[in-house]
């Protein structure tokens, strides 16, 4: 077997997801593919468009062999925390022989180059990233003009703005601290950017299909050109089954109920509340009445939008400051657990089975997790499944448990 492994979204699944998919088959030879996919909270702080079980089928029956769920503390966090996450369980597999990740450029050298630059931290570098987080500046903006400092080179402003190149470097920083035998690759992206809201042609970014839906009122028809055919018809069905679309403003009474009620020593004890804003949290969430109202009254240039959707969804799924650390210092994701898999996957599981340094799970219902540390990962993935639940627009979808009922989706 050749292994390669993908750090994905799929939220949802679409034409710029195929080509990438295709082409990172050709440039690594692979045999076998696996998907290692957030769950039903995403990176920026955002609700998936739909659950992670009908996107995990989506993946399969465009080809992907297998997808394993990215656990929530990883999947809902800062690009360096979720590539560590997600790189981690590659690495822990011990069967993948490499990573293929997209790019603005498609090369590889000065994302190598940042990446050993920020896992070493020379001396000036450090004081120069000081100086520009004294400032007051977020730190992601302080990292990038401190690299471009520390090099002297101001064409590597384009290259850290773009999001997938941010992910790439910390993607092969993340295989540098691990020591890591897979082999990073990278393919260039195609015509759409990331931020895109534009549907254009036959490839366009997943924020301008999300977008799409939202303002169309779930228009799912329209969006044939740009998602392929097996994917579109899986969303369709769970969007008609009342799994979806789900969207930010579908938790704005839950976030406000949580910042309303709770106390100031809990607000200050989520992951990545610091400098008092637990006081402007619960100040701004009296007066607010929409989740977009309560981003606009809060975001400050230290806290970004992205930044406060984290803080909000950590609050309401009870992530704090001192979970992630023994989470890290225990090598980040604990176990690997199966969303879906094809024929071609049902052999890849076995030979997983016999290699991976974690536990692979299929049913949290028979299989048990040694150890504690685990065990506290997966509820914060129970956790946030139930919370995600209660946006269903199917009433009778809305039940506690789901990750107990699912099983993996099999393609035949």
């Amino acid at each position: 077997m050749k292994i390669l492994g993908l750090i994905t979204e799929y939220n949802p699944f679409h034409n710029g997801h195929k080509y990438h998919l295709e082409e990172a088959k050709k440039v690594s030879g692979a045999t076998h593919t696996i998907a290692v996919m957030s769950g039903n909270f995403l990176q920026r702080g955002e609700p998936a468009i739909t659950d992670k079980w009908h996107r995990a089928e989506m993946a399969v029956k465009e080809g992907v062999d297998l997808v394993l769920e990215l656990p929530f503390v990883y999947a809902c966090n800062t690009a360096e925390l979720f590539a560590y996450g997600a790189v981690s369980m590659l690495h822990q597999l011990k069967v993948v022989d490499s990573l293929c990740f997209g790019s603005e450029d498609g090369a590889l050298e000065n994302l190598i180059k940042i990446s050993k630059t920020l896992l070493q931290e020379p001396e000036s570098y450090r004081t120069m990233l000081k100086s520009y987080l004294a400032e007051g500046l977020p730190y992601p903006l302080a990292r990038s003009k401190a690299l471009i400092q520390y090099f002297d080179d101001h064409e590597l402003v384009y290259l850290l703005q773009s999001p997938n190149n941010i992910l790439g470097i910390e993607y092969v920083k993340a295989l540098l601290k691990l020591g890591s035998t897979i082999r990073p690759l990278t393919i260039k992206r195609i015509k759409a950017d990331y931020h895109s809201t534009e549907i254009e042609g036959n490839i366009c970014s997943a924020t301008a299909i999300r977008e799409h839906l939202y303002k169309s009122q779930r228009d799912v028809d329209s969006l044939s050109k740009v998602i392929p055919s097996a994917s579109l018809e899986t969303l369709m069905s769970s969007f008609d089954l009342g799994y979806g679309p789900i969207f930010n403003s579908d938790f704005n009474q839950l976030i406000l109920y949580y910042l309303r009620t709770a106390s100031l020593d809990a607000l200050a004890n989520i992951l990545d509340v610091n400098e008092g804003l637990e006081n402007r949290l619960k100040e701004m969430s009296m007066k607010a009445i929409s989740h977009t109202e309560l981003l606009n009254a809060v975001k400050t240039k230290r806290y970004t939008m992205t930044r406060l959707q984290r803080i909000f969804i950590h609050g309401l799924v009870g992530l704090n400051k001192c979970h992630l650390s023994s989470f890290n210092e225990s090598g980040g994701a604990q176990y690997a657990r199966v969303l879906a898999f094809s024929k071609n996957g049902s052999s890849l599981l076995k030979h997983l089975k016999k290699h991976s340094a974690i536990p692979i799970l299929t049913n949290i219902n028979r299989e048990s997790l040694s150890s504690e540390t685990a065990k506290q990962m997966l509820s914060f993935d129970i956790q946030a499944t139930n919370i995600y639940s209660l946006a269903y627009g199917n009433p009778s979808n809305r039940i506690g448990g789901w990750d107990y009922y699912k099983k993996p989706f099999i393609l035949k």
